[in-house]
């Protein structure tokens, strides 16, 4: 068996703040950002200011929201895979580095009705989609909505039903 290691984090801000707010509860915190974690221990997501791209772990250190015990806004979701799966999944993440963001998306998100860029994402429907990706199939039907609407705390409920998440 090999894994894919999906993170999700909560940032300092007001449109973490924003996020949260729209999204309510969420255990263990309430998550405004999710990537991957690549084998050579990058940092692999959709971001507001470049797109897809590949970065240093720890890269947004000063920037983790911190929870009122102390700890961080920040955990690592382990899948177990096969190696099959790990492979494809991470194939499709790299060769995503320079895709743009889905800002549309996000504007629908805060009004009535949703907007969503063709062939643009957002984090968590990158995610999505790379875990539904040929030769990953990580979920073993479709899902009943389309990625663009699937936020990160949409993609960790989704996720824990897989997986335990501590708490």
């Amino acid at each position: 068996m090999s894994e894919i290691k999906i993170r999700f984090v909560r940032s300092k801000g007001w449109t973490s703040d924003a996020i949260a707010l729209r999204e309510k509860t969420c255990m263990p915190f309430t998550p405004s950002h999710t990537e991957c974690v690549t084998p050579a221990g990058k940092w692999l997501g959709q971001h507001m200011d470049g797109g897809m791209q590949a970065r240093e772990a720890g890269y947004d250190a000063a920037d983790v929201a911190i929870m009122p015990d102390g700890r961080r806004c920040e955990i690592i979701v382990s899948l177990s895979v096969t190696q099959a799966q790990a492979d494809a999944f991470y194939a499709a993440a790299e060769a995503s580095i320079g895709q743009p963001y889905d800002w549309k998306a996000i504007i629908g998100f805060g009004v009535t009705f949703r907007q969503h860029e063709k062939f643009h994402a957002i984090c968590s429907a990158k995610m999505l989609l790379l875990l539904r990706t040929k030769g990953c199939e990580y979920f073993r039907w479709p899902l009943t909505v389309p990625a663009h609407l699937v936020d990160p705390r949409d993609l960790m409920l989704i996720l824990s039903s897989h997986v335990q998440i501590d708490h």
